[in-house]
């Protein structure tokens, strides 16, 4: 009964072993760098970079991302729009009322995941009971020195555009 079961087991094994695949490696890979590109960062592992903000929030930074290699500092412009009211519900450091742009250092410090620049957004408070407002930003383009570097994530849609919902703090 002991051979009967040793043989069993070593048939099993042999049709185990040679039921694998044989791979060659340089058959099934094709490893090519990703192209760069410019995004606004999204918080964790969602690509929805929306967000809320109180109006009476003050300043706070909404992040263009660079997640690859930056050989000199990119700049990336956007433009600015929704029903929020420049001036009177938000403002944003060095921009106008229709846009302006992000410098993204080449630098990423000390232990930075991403390259990544800010633009800094102010939710201002107005007293007023008027609903929530909703400020949009959308990345037109972006380039460095080495010349034009796709907008969205990956150079798609994905991170392209970001709202930012001021909340009523009136109501």
């Amino acid at each position: 009964m002991k051979l009967y079961n040793l043989i069993i087991a070593l048939v099993c094994t042999l049709f185990i072993v040679s039921c694998g695949n044989e791979y060659d490696t340089t058959e099934y890979f094709d490893l090519e760098e990703l192209p760069g590109y410019v995004a606004f960062d999204a918080d964790g592992n969602t690509i929805n970079p929306d967000r809320s903000v109180a109006e009476d929030a003050g300043a706070f930074n909404v992040f263009v991302e660079h997640p690859t290699d930056l050989t000199s500092d990119a700049t990336a412009n956007y433009t600015i729009s929704g029903d929020a009211v420049w001036g009177v519900d938000y403002t944003i450091e060095g921009a106008t009322e229709a846009g302006g742009s992000v410098v993204i250092s080449s630098d990423r410090g000390n232990f930075a995941e991403t390259y990544r620049g800010a633009v800094v957004v102010t939710a201002l408070a107005d007293g007023e009971v008027d609903g929530n407002k909703t400020l949009t930003l959308t990345l037109t383009n972006a380039s460095n020195s080495s010349g034009d570097i796709a907008v969205g994530r990956g150079g798609t849609e994905y991170q392209r555009s970001i709202n930012i919902t001021l909340e009523d703090v009136d109501m």
